[in-house]
């Protein structure tokens, strides 16, 4: 009976590091460190909340890591 590797664990460690920064991105939009970094109102940043500001970087970097992941064949 052969054994297979499962296909959700990154097989390189280009493909480690780039799971390891997508969770890292994605817990710092889950509570509770959104709130203890982005749960401003103040200041205002290109006319809108610092909170949607903050939210919207991070979800920028978000999709990047998994367009490169995409690009990658990883």
């Amino acid at each position: 009976m052969t054994r297979f590797r499962s296909h959700f664990l990154p097989r390189t460690p280009t493909g480690r590091r780039l799971v390891g920064l997508f969770l890292v991105l994605f817990a710092f939009t889950q509570p509770p460190l959104v709130y203890w970094i982005g749960n401003r109102e103040e200041p205002w940043i290109g006319g809108m909340p610092f909170l949607y500001a903050y939210l919207l970087v991070l979800y920028f970097l978000i999709i990047g890591v998994l367009i490169l992941v995409h690009r990658r064949g990883l």
